[in-house]
């Protein structure tokens, strides 16, 4: 009987093939943001910077039909595995999500708009618990990656298929999307598979993976999205240079990650101190702006807005898109009061859950930085799944300093990040086993 090592333990191919639908689970997710809601629904809806997040945002029958189903055929899926759903509810990523969760669902007691306010934090839950949940309660990991991988190929082809038929739109051409910035990003994270897929897979699904990559850049450039574009460009390289440094010198790759960055910033810092480069140049060179394309005025706002209620914040999902009388349509300046998210992860947790749920943020955050950190040496994860994680979690933090994502709907953002983390807290499941001599 052949066999397979995954997450520490011998796993035969008929165990990694009785995972059934926990083994999709990944795919049909993000397929589902990617390709299902934008071909039914988007191509008809009003342009906005997030269409999954502002589907999120309002009361959506096919959206929540999708969710309830998945996670009650998640549920009879796992029915067989409780034994392992006890030992991933023990997990330090699944206790801090959960701690989120209940600050989340608690913020309804203090939110201007309690049925709003419960309902998103309803669907939070669904999209935490379908997508971490299957990531430790499966045998072969590999394979919901390799699904994954497979949902952007058909991806970037659709969009390739769109960018050729289509006519571009004012900004740049948007796909199958009503944004080009969405395309730019979801381009992007495809680009980074169809590179995973070029290291993981031989002989034609190299080749096709090779294609893919091709057709990404091209649909990056004809999408004037030039973050994303930069973002799918440079971040690789930074991540391999991460992973090699970190198994080269056998470290903990959080170190060569952590001095690169801070090497990073003082030379830029040197830079711009000796040629009198300052914080609005740059905006000018990447935005033609000086605002970060209206940013600053943006995150001045929520400043103020932050200091009202510094601790506790407005309330889950109680803040932006929650109807008349809202404090961003009867104060916000100008175009801030039409916007559905604040252009920082960060700024708009804290607006959110205030300091509490920062401070929470930062716990998954490190908890998920530490785990994938660890891949680069761990003999069960191969480079090719080392530089795969670590350069979706660089892009997501990279990209939640201009956008929001962080516990919003189903951003695909949010929900590669959320797989990430859960998938390298799962592959050191084996560790706790052997040493208590399972």
């Amino acid at each position: 009987m052949s066999e397979v090592v995954e997450n520490g333990i011998a796993v035969t191919r008929e165990q990694s093939r009785s995972d059934g639908l926990l083994g999709w689970v990944p795919a049909i997710a993000v397929g589902y943001a990617t390709i299902l809601m934008p071909l039914l629904v988007f191509r008809t809806a009003p342009a906005v910077d997030d269409p999954a997040t502002a589907a999120a945002s309002s009361s959506n029958l096919l959206n929540q039909v999708f969710w309830l189903l998945l996670l009650g055929s998640i549920a009879v899926a796992f029915r067989h595995r409780l034994a392992r759903l006890e030992e991933a509810l023990k997990q330090p990523l699944v206790v801090i999500v959960g701690l989120y969760m209940v600050l989340a669902f608690a913020s309804i007691l203090w939110s201007p708009v309690p049925s709003i306010a419960f309902r998103r934090a309803t669907l939070q839950f669904i999209v935490v618990a379908a997508l971490v949940l299957p990531a430790f309660l499966v045998e072969d990991r590999r394979a919901q990656i390799d699904r994954l991988m497979a949902v952007f190929f058909v991806t970037i082809a659709l969009n390739l298929v769109a960018v050729l038929l289509l006519p571009a739109g004012r900004l740049g051409h948007q796909g199958i999307y009503t944004h080009k910035n969405e395309l730019g990003l979801i381009v992007a994270y495809g680009f980074i598979f169809c590179l995973y897929g070029m290291m993981r897979l031989g002989g034609l699904g190299r080749f096709v993976a090779a294609g893919l990559a091709a057709a990404a850049v091209l649909e990056l450039v004809v999408s004037k999205s030039k973050t994303s574009l930069g973002l799918a460009l440079l971040i690789p390289l930074l991540a391999f240079a991460v992973v090699a440094a970190s198994r080269f010198l056998r470290i903990n790759a959080l170190f060569p990650l952590f001095f690169g960055l801070l090497a990073c910033l003082f030379v830029g810092l040197f830079v711009t101190n000796l040629v009198d480069f300052s914080f609005a140049d740059l905006s000018m060179l990447l935005f033609d702006d000086t605002t970060f394309t209206g940013r600053t005025i943006i995150w001045d706002f929520l400043g103020d807005v932050i200091s009202r209620r510094p601790v506790l914040g407005q309330g889950y999902g109680s803040f932006w898109d929650i109807g008349p009388g809202s404090i961003v349509l009867t104060e916000a300046p100008g175009f801030v009061a039409v916007l559905l998210q604040g252009h920082n992860g960060y700024v708009d947790v804290t607006v959110e859950l205030g300091l509490a749920g920062l401070l929470v943020l930062v716990a998954f955050l490190a908890c998920v930085l530490y785990n994938v950190c660890r891949a680069p040496n761990d003999r069960r994860s191969g480079i090719a799944e080392a530089w795969l994680f670590m350069s979706i979690v660089i892009v997501t933090l990279c990209h939640n300093l201009l956008e929001s994502s962080w516990f919003r709907g189903y951003s695909v953002v949010w929900m590669l990040f959320l797989l990430v983390g859960a998938w390298a807290q799962a592959g050191r499941r084996g560790e706790g086993s052997r040493r208590s001599g399972f």
